[in-house]
Order: C-alpha cells, then structure tokens, then sequence
C-alpha cells in the first residue's frame, strides 16, 4: 500500500499549488476515546489503518475489526474537536485560506489529456463555481484549525485498552473548521475507501460524520464544502504528477482520472446514491 497510483492508504496528500507548509510540530493532544487492542506505541492512522485492512482481508469484516474502525474513526472526529474547541489567544493570526478560494482554478485545466479525467467537465460544470462562490461568502475565521488534519500527521495512542488520537503540527491559525473536516473525510474517501470491499460494507466517511456529530461537532460541511475539497485534491495530485520527470503511466492517469470523477458525482449527487447502496 504504497503509492498514490493505486488509492493505497499511502497517499497523503501534496503541496499543490499555493498550498500552506504546517507549522512547527507541538506535543500532541490527548483525550480518551473508543476501546480497542492494547499496543502502547503511537503510530500514525496511516500505520493503523493499513494495518486494520490486511486483516480485514485475511478475515474479513469480523465484529471486532469493525469496532476497530468504528473507535480509530471516534478518535479521530474527537482530535478535530480538540483542536477547533482549542481557546483562542488574543491576536491570534489567520491560517491563510486555501489556495482555490484565492487564486481559483488553475487555467491549465482545460489543457489537460481527456486520459487524465473529466477535469474540463468539472471546470465547465455550474456547479463547480457555484460551490467555489458558496464555500468563499461562507468562509470564517474564528475558530483554530488544523490546515491538512490527515494522513501520516495524525497518530494513534493506546493506552490500557483505551483509543486516542493527536496531531503531530500545531494548529494553523484562525480558520475554518469546515474546511478541516472536510479534508479529514476527502482523505479517507481517496486513501481508505477505494481499498475497502464494497461486500464488507463500510463506510468510512459516514461514520466519521456520525461520530463527529455524537461528539457534539457543528461545523460539518455541505455539499458545496465537499465539492471543493475534491477539486482541490485533484488539482494538488494532477499539478504534483505533472512535475515528475517520468510521464505518469497507465495505473496514474486511472487513479487521476478517478479525481476528477468524484466532483462531478458529487454535483450529480451520484456519490451520495453509490453509497447508499454500498
């Protein structure tokens, strides 16, 4: 599970254009949450989650292994409220914003090989600069956030049986936290979902939602949040695979082109409709 070509749990996500470098790592934040085995080592969700999903498939999705996901997951919502529940320090700064709210799409997008993905359909579609609109007049800044809450920065701690979850970077500043949870869920979509058998079905996304709502979370993300996020993610991945001094191969351009599908179904409202029936 190793390269951003298959949809393995090794993607993490680029520096795509303008995109903000986390700031200084931090002790980590702690919090009990969820029951599961008792290593005592952190390891990052990336490690555990590779992990849980080699045994899902030598096993299948056992009772035990789908708590397993479920408190991964509940730690997971509840080191995102840890962070945006965080006390503001007075003249605390701005995380600057995404770079798609600010500079917008990038024009080399209708320039792109149709075996790259519909990225001319999703720039053409309505619905994109709608979303773009929406998310740019909804947009706060009172609240710490995060910036890229995902991937290889969070780490799991067990302790006695106990499941917590921490970020190694401290928080970017004042933000939104809508856009966190949203990268929080785009990444399980693009890392996790693709390497879950549809039979097993699991939802990885949904139940991070519904645990982050139990938590007493507020600042979940619409559609048009959603919408966003996927473009931003396919343009980061399409800008980083285009500097690389091979041409991406037949596995890459598939994966892009899976990118770039996944605002439209959001736009269609396909995706919501797989997932249902998943």
């Amino acid at each position: 599970m190793s390269g951003p070509t298959t949809g393995h749990l090794r993607v993490v996500r680029p520096d795509g254009p303008g995109a903000v470098t986390p700031p200084v790592p931090r002790g980590p934040l702690s919090g009990p949450v969820g029951v599961v085995g008792e290593h005592t080592a952190a390891r990052s969700v990336v490690r555990e989650l590779e992990d849980l999903t080699s045994r899902l498939e030598l096993r299948g999705p056992a009772a035990t292994l789908r708590a397993e996901l479920s408190a991964l997951l509940e730690a997971w919502a509840a080191a995102l409220l840890r962070v945006h529940r965080s006390r503001v320090a007075p003249g605390a700064p701005e995380a600057p914003a995404p770079w798609v709210l600010v500079a917008g799409l990038p024009s080399w997008i209708p320039e792109l090989s149709p075996r790259t993905g519909p990225a001319w359909a999703v720039l053409a579609h309505p619905g994109t600069r709608a979303a773009l609109t929406d998310v740019r007049h909804a947009w706060t800044a009172d609240h710490l956030v995060h910036g890229e809450p995902a991937g290889d920065d969070l780490v799991v701690h067990r302790e006695r049986g106990v499941v917590s979850a921490s970020f190694l970077t401290s928080p970017g500043g004042l933000g939104d936290p809508r856009w966190d949870v949203a990268t929080a869920l785009d990444w399980l979509a693009v890392a996790l979902g693709p390497v879950l058998d549809p039979q097993w079905q699991l939802d990885p996304v949904a139940e991070l939602l519904t645990h982050y709502r139990r938590l007493g979370g507020q600042a979940e993300p619409d559609r048009s949040w959603a919408v966003v996020r996927t473009v931003t993610t396919a343009v980061e991945w399409t800008a980083q695979l285009g500097l690389g001094q091979e041409p991406p191969d037949d596995e890459t351009l598939a994966w892009l082109a899976g990118l770039w599908t996944r605002p439209l179904e959001l736009l269609d409202g396909r995706l919501a409709t797989r997932r249902r029936r998943r």
